[in-house]
């Protein structure tokens, strides 16, 4: 099965703009954060709204937002073109759905011991301590771990028909989100175990180190574009060509588009209502992620690989984001640690404004792109001793992200 190089190009602009939020995360005050995240005011609900930002903010914001749907999208695509090559191969069924759980479980051990505590970071530092580690504070899920978790979904959900297991999936989503407001509203009320469950599957909250669990990235919300993914991988066929599943994305990214310009004009599918500004019309509910989130940032994602399929395959623009786009899983982790270590060593977070952020973000991306090379031969040269290793393209062997 051939390589789509789209798919690396476009995950590793996705990183790049990742990279970027994150960055900011640590280094600076001013960045967007938590639009639409679900908030108990005084016994009465309410969403998180932008609240004022510069234009910078906005753009930052906006560029970011494609990072959590195209990682889910991407990852459900890859992952379906992997069990494809596996079945096709023979392999058993057990064997595949070992192969999906020892994925699971890997990226929510790695969410757990690696990216989790990067994010916490700033916590324990201005603590002086870790005394403020808490079982909330190491069970802080995010969007590997909601990826992990989707692998282990799949392993049940791919003895259906795609079409099928999008449709439950789409049918949950909608469930979760028509009951998002009993769910805010009895949060303070439910038992530990319970707020626990209702975390991990439909409901983020804001951090708390006293809360059993942390998430930001609940499973059956952030499931739906992993398994349109799965259903857009499962769909593809060698046969009809490479420029045919482009021209596919195409398509679909100009009607998803389409549909959430008539859907935000009517004030339709978002928790944060349209206000006549520039801001308040793309400012979308991310924690959760709303409808009109889901249309306009999964089209975008659609158009960018069509864009990048018809980038020439000499481009230095297309191999520079092929080298990140090749090394997710390393990527997102190296760049957590890069970004939050030297704050941490200064003892101060978020001490920069945004525009010399930005500065800090691009120090950051030059020092990744050797690393992520590196890293690329070291693999390279492990595969050359592990035949085993080559059972499948490099693009489909990295189904982690």
């Amino acid at each position: 099965m051939l390589r789509l190089s789209f798919l690396d190009r476009t995950r590793g602009l996705i990183m790049i703009f990742m990279a970027l939020d994150h960055a900011l995360y640590f280094w600076s005050n001013g960045r967007v954060n938590n639009e639409g995240l679900p908030l108990l005011v005084n016994g009465t609900l309410t969403f998180h709204p932008l609240g004022s930002t510069t234009l910078l903010g906005l753009l930052v914001m906006f560029l970011s937002s494609l990072c959590a749907p195209g990682f889910l999208f991407i990852a459900g695509y890859v992952l379906a073109l992997s069990i494809k090559k596996r079945e096709a191969t023979g392999a058993s069924d057990l064997s595949i759905d070992k192969y999906l759980w020892k994925r699971g479980l890997v990226l929510i051990a790695l969410q757990l011991l690696i990216a989790s505590p990067a994010f916490n970071l700033p916590l324990f530092i201005q603590a002086k301590s870790f005394s403020t580690a808490t079982i909330g504070t190491f069970f802080s899920l995010s969007v590997l771990s909601s990826i992990g978790l989707g692998f282990i979904v799949l392993s049940f959900g791919r003895r259906i028909s795609p079409w099928k297991l999008l449709g439950v999936t789409g049918f949950l989503y909608l469930l979760s989100q028509a009951y998002l407001p009993k769910f805010t509203m009895d949060f303070p009320l439910l038992q530990t175990l319970v707020k626990a469950c209702q975390t991990v599957l439909v409901l983020p909250v804001p951090f708390s180190p006293e809360l059993l669990v942390n998430n930001n990235f609940p499973l059956i919300p952030w499931l739906l574009p992993m398994t349109l993914g799965w259903l857009y991988g499962q769909t593809y066929t060698e046969k009809r060509g490479v420029s045919y599943e482009a021209n596919r994305f195409a398509v679909s990214g100009l009607c998803s588009i389409a549909l959430f310009l008539v859907l935000r004009s009517a004030g339709i599918g978002d928790y944060l209502l349209p206000d006549g500004t520039m801001q308040g019309f793309w400012g979308l509910s991310k924690y959760p992620p709303s409808i009109d989130y889901f249309l306009l940032y999964l089209g975008l994602v659609f158009l960018l690989f069509f864009l990048f399929f018809k980038l020439s395959d000499t481009s230095k623009i297309g191999g520079l984001l092929e080298n990140f786009g090749r090394a997710p899983l390393f990527f997102y982790n190296a760049h957590l640690w890069l970004y939050a270590a030297i704050p941490a060593v200064l003892g101060h977070f978020n001490a920069l404004s945004l525009l010399p952020g930005t500065g800090i973000w691009l120090l950051g991306i030059l020092i990744l792109y050797p690393l992520t090379q590196s890293y690329q031969i070291l693999r390279s040269s492990h595969k050359l001793r592990n035949p085993r290793s080559k059972l499948l393209p490099r693009s489909e062997s990295i189904s982690s992200l």
